[in-house]
């Protein structure tokens, strides 16, 4: 099995602990927003960082930030599947007392550097994280990943303005590009069709992936690193759900009954 495919079996691994939680959480989850990133943190976490790997020093410690904390059951499910949990969380996720909330919280044994969710947050966050890591003589890289809809966040720009500014070569900037938000079309809302060029413009290196192919998402990453790094990666959101692919309604909302077993069988637990 080549390294692809190993990537991709541990993406469908992924949905089917995702799918999973539903049995033990009745709450309100946002799958649509979770399902559309799988391959996005997965590529990060497992493939063209050093997160997973044993025995690196801090100082050359590769970091993750989910700027879109929504995602947190993606984020879980990935840690997980990488062998980075020391407890399991699919009959935890949401439960009172538990670490695996609905939103990511603040938490260093889940690697976990900020709270995220309030969107806008992350990208900020993470520059700062880049600055450290310059004046520390740091070598590891800083990754944030970030929604399309929370693109329309001024926060968001403060940060990509400062980062072009000070020439942040060590930061990593990845758009779940899902064209999707909480309610309704980004194009509708605020259209981000010319975020490419917006952030070229300010001095950032951009590169384009599709956002479920490892294969792609492993190019982008690795390109030049004299500015900061943005990938705009193409994604859908729900993917590999198909009555949640493409409908903005599944951001976030209980799965159940009937169209629970829908889920289970096509991501392979039925």
């Amino acid at each position: 099995m080549t390294e692809i495919e190993n990537l991709v079996k541990m993406a469908q691994n992924v949905r089917r602990t995702m799918v999973s939680v539903a049995d033990y959480c009745n709450n309100a989850i946002h799958w649509g927003s979770s399902l559309s990133c799988v391959e996005i943190l997965l590529s990060i976490v497992s493939d063209i960082s050093n997160i997973s790997t044993a025995g690196i020093e801090d100082r050359e410690k590769d970091i993750l930030v989910v700027s879109k904390g929504h995602a947190a059951l993606a984020y879980y499910a990935v840690l997980e599947e990488c062998g980075l949990l020391k407890h399991p969380f699919v009959e935890e996720y949401q439960k009172n007392g538990s670490q695996y909330s609905e939103e990511l919280t603040m938490n260093e044994e889940l690697l976990i550097k900020c709270s995220t969710g309030s969107l806008g947050l992350g990208l900020p966050f993470a520059a700062g994280l880049a600055i450290r890591g310059k004046r520390e003589g740091r070598d590891g890289r800083i990754y944030c990943v970030v929604g399309d809809g929370e693109c329309d966040e001024g926060s968001l720009w403060e940060a990509v303005m400062l980062s072009a500014q000070l020439k942040l070569d060590n930061l990593a900037l990845v758009v779940d590009r899902n064209r999707l938000q909480l309610d309704g079309d980004t194009e509708s809302i605020i259209s981000q069709s010319a975020l490419p060029d917006r952030l070229a413009a300010f001095g950032w290196k951009v590169e384009k992936a599709n956002g479920h192919d490892f294969a792609s998402l492993r190019a982008a990453f690795s390109a030049g690193k004299e500015t900061p790094l943005a990938v705009i990666a193409d994604t859908v959101k729900g993917k590999g759900i198909s009555f949640m692919e493409n409908d903005f309604t599944w951001h976030e909302k209980v799965l159940q009954g009937k169209l629970l077993c829908t889920a289970r069988g096509e991501v392979g637990l039925i």
